[in-house]
């Protein structure tokens, strides 16, 4: 996809991941859209990078219900959506509360699919469009003291497996970005964390786990939007997990090449 003058909106860019995709994109010729639920940091980035804030709290259901017209509304119509938003609470499984549990599921899994059911058919009628969800090696398997974010992103990554086989014969098109520790806030926060400090020491010392550049995975979500790409996995030293873990489904997607599942309900595209 040519992202020149596109409409680019990402999710959780306040910082992090979120505001380096922004700032590559925007660097590109696209229009960017920031969300986050600081609005003073996406001022302050939107400002820089020309692009525009339109704060947004993944948590709420009304801001989310809402948010894909009020988009369209003050900008224009959205060629690339990223579903960069999450949170994360490492603690033993007794030890979450209720509400995180909740906050994490909603942040993390039901809004990018209430968010895409608003998008989709506003794409297939223009004929176009991209959509990116943030998922994680963590999503591949079990990791304790991260259950409910485990979980939420293992949803994430096999509803945007699901997703990608609906839309196999549409102009549309799906990326997960499959990504290990990322130098991040939120990995800062994971790294020091009692439960898994010295699981972390024993994968580091055995060579299993590395740390990648935000600004690298930055990039790859670049590339993979502008070759329409299939998923970004970071950093490579992990991505073993992700590629083992997506066997069965390519296996399952293979064995369904040439049925039509769209028009098998009567939709024409």
């Amino acid at each position: 996809m040519d992202i020149q003058g596109k409409i680019v909106v990402v999710t959780g860019a306040s910082r992090g991941i979120g505001a380096e995709i922004a700032k590559e994109f925007a660097a590109a010729g696209a229009t960017v859209v920031l969300s986050a639920r600081t609005a003073e940091a996406i001022n302050d980035l939107a400002e820089e990078i020309d692009g525009v804030a339109i704060p947004f709290d993944a948590s709420k259901p009304e801001d989310v219900r809402g948010f894909v017209q009020k988009v369209e509304n003050s900008v224009g119509e959205i060629d690339i959506f990223i579903n960069n938003a999450g949170i994360e609470f490492t603690n033993l499984v007794e030890d979450i509360s209720e509400n995180e549990i909740e906050e994490t599921i909603r942040v993390n899994l039901i809004a990018p699919q209430v968010l895409t059911s608003a998008l989709v058919p506003k794409m297939l009628e223009r004929g176009s469009g991209h959509l990116v969800y943030t998922s994680s090696i963590a999503a591949t398997s079990g990791n304790p003291g991260m259950s409910i974010y485990s979980s939420s992103k293992a949803g994430l990554t096999r509803f945007a497996e699901s997703l990608r086989m609906e839309l196999r014969y549409t102009p549309l098109n799906v990326t997960i970005l499959h990504l290990g520790p990322v130098d991040t806030e939120m990995w800062g926060a994971i790294d020091t964390n009692p439960i898994l400090e010295r699981s972390i020491k024993r994968f580091t010392r055995l060579g299993f786990l590395a740390v990648a550049d935000k600004r690298k995975v930055a990039k790859r979500t670049l590339k993979a939007v502008l070759k329409n790409k299939r998923e970004v996995r970071l950093p490579r030293r992990m991505a073993s997990n992700a590629i083992l873990n997506g066997i069965g489904t390519r296996l399952f997607e293979a064995l369904q090449t040439g049925i039509r599942h769209r028009e098998e309900v009567g939709k024409s595209n």
